[in-house]
């Protein structure tokens, strides 16, 4: 009985290895969905390495219980509110299988096979939740690199125009430092800062020279967190930094430009006139 009521799990666990292609390009990622399946074999071979078994009326109601957790395995792959349910079914499965071996087990096995299985489904159970998120793309982490050097080009043009700073008193007014604008109201507090709302660092280059400074400025942006934003476990992106690979710099003629250095660094005004200009 033992023997069929294992053949019936691997049966039910590879009937739903191959899902419907449905979610493959919605939420839950692949690798939430995967946790889903994983799950079976793991508490289904967990209980039997504990040297667990079931009782008479578990085994009689084996075959119900199967279906029911195959449909909600199916249901999940729908990564909406449809899920939640079904979601919870599968939670109760696997914490119970868990406590289950712990408590029919042999030996002091059964509390570490019993904590690996209960710990498993936890696990899968939250990458799947992570799974369910529209993470953003590459060009997404980057877009607030470009949209920050769009918004304090505005502000120096404003905050020239309405005169805020005349250092040499000569009647022509200067651009601004980063600090400026923000004290000016020409930039919302906390906006552009690495521990804020971007993942870029910006910075803006006057020369210290009014004259000079009455002609021109220069602002770049830098990823705080260089490197790929491909995707690994979602459980892991919804905690690790965004990490974005393009460096965003302009000056007062307004044109934003680009590239990729390899890595976050400072850039100086010159070089970056070779960059790819940002068409939008």
């Amino acid at each position: 009985m033992k023997r069929n009521a294992l053949v019936a799990s691997l049966l039910a666990w590879f009937l739903l290895s191959d899902p419907p292609a449905a979610y493959a390009n919605n939420p839950p990622a692949p690798d939430g969905m995967l946790s889903i399946i994983l799950l079976f074999p793991v508490v289904i071979v967990g209980f039997i390495f504990a040297g667990a078994r079931l009782n008479d009326k578990e085994k009689k109601w084996l075959p119900v219980r199967m279906i029911v957790l195959g449909i909600s395995a199916l249901l999940t792959a729908a990564g909406t509110a449809l899920a939640i349910i079904p979601l919870l079914i599968l939670l109760w499965y696997g914490v119970r299988r868990g406590a289950q071996a712990m408590a029919r087990g042999q030996g002091l096995k059964r509390f570490a096979i019993g904590c690996g299985v209960i710990l498993f489904t936890l696990f899968a159970v939250a990458n799947y939740l992570a799974s369910t998120n529209n993470w953003p793309s590459e060009s997404q982490y980057a877009a607030p690199g470009a949209e920050g050097v769009r918004n304090i080009v505005a502000a120096e043009m404003g905050f020239r125009s309405e005169g805020k700073l005349d250092a040499n008193k000569n009647g022509v007014p200067e651009y601004g430092s980063l600090q400026q604008l923000y004290q000016a109201g020409l930039i919302e507090a906390g906006s552009l800062s690495a521990t804020g709302r971007s993942d870029y660092r910006f910075t803006v280059v006057l020369t210290g020279d009014p004259a000079r400074d009455e002609k021109e400025f220069f602002v770049y942006a830098t990823p705080v967190h260089y490197g790929s934003s491909r995707r690994t476990l979602s459980l892991l992106d919804a905690f690790r930094p965004h990490s974005a690979r393009t460096t965003f710099a302009a000056d007062e003629s307004g044109v934003i430009r680009r590239a990729d250095l390899g890595g976050s660094r400072d850039v100086t005004r010159q070089e970056t006139l070779n960059w790819e200009k940002l068409i939008y």
